[in-house]
């Protein structure tokens, strides 16, 4: 099934929520689809590597991916030479479970279909977003999208019985322990603590972070995406 045709069910599937293309107007208030850089090596020595999960999972830095060809000029062009790291997000996620901001831009790169949750940091009030502001994007296989540093996220959503895998990049260090530990609540003045570096989190009461300490700090529905097929495995 191409992406136009998974969208066009993928929507049918979910007809209580607004599902976007990434290629709609709508999606420049929370990023750049990037359209000129050759990043096919990269993609796929991703789906190579991270092909098995038994939920969802995350590894920050890989150094097969950041040995890619391609890594020295998405440095430069979009990192403007700064530092950065490879790394890959993938598995079985359909809910929003929380959503994150770092204080730089952060580029994916869907290996697969999948579907992004996202908001915007200026929602955010007195540490409380409301999930009523969330907008769903579908990033078809071979996209790659620039996230602004205002905008929140989490981790992407499958949209079939496959599970997604998205390179992510960011700067080096980034999604790693603090050094002092994670912030506590108190300090939630505005929009989320820090819970690791360059990470500020907001989590849903229902999300997995909130049972290990992470903050609460999202009120309403903890959207979910159901993925299209019969039968799915649900993690």
């Amino acid at each position: 099934m191409n992406s136009p045709d998974k969208l066009v069910r993928l929507k049918a599937f979910n007809p209580d929520i607004r599902i976007e293309h990434v290629g709609d107007p709508g999606f420049s208030e929370y990023g750049i689809l990037h359209t000129g850089l050759d990043k096919g090596i990269l993609l796929n020595k991703a789906r190579e590597i991270f092909n098995e999960t038994d939920g969802t999972s995350y590894s920050a830095s890989n150094i097969e991916l950041e040995n890619s060809p391609e890594l020295p000029i998405i440095r430069r062009h979009i990192f403007g030479e700064s530092e950065i790291q490879a790394g890959c997000c993938w598995g079985y996620s359909t809910s929003m479970k929380g959503m994150e901001y770092h204080r730089s831009s952060e580029l994916l790169g869907a290996a697969t279909d999948m579907v992004l949750i996202l908001g915007r940091l200026p929602e955010v009030a007195n540490g409380r977003w409301d999930s009523s502001h969330a907008r769903f994007f579908f990033i078809p296989a071979g996209s790659f999208v620039e996230l602004f540093s205002t905008t929140l996220h989490l981790a992407p959503c499958r949209v079939d019985e496959n599970p997604f895998c998205a390179v992510i990049i960011l700067p080096a260090g980034t999604n790693t322990p603090l050094d002092a530990g994670p912030a506590p609540a108190e300090e939630a003045i505005s929009a989320g603590p820090l819970w690791m570096k360059n990470k500020w989190m907001l989590t849903h009461p229902e999300g997995p972070a909130a049972a290990r300490g992470a903050y609460v700090g999202i009120d309403g529905v903890n959207w979910e995406v159901l993925p299209i097929g019969e039968n799915l495995k649900q993690l």
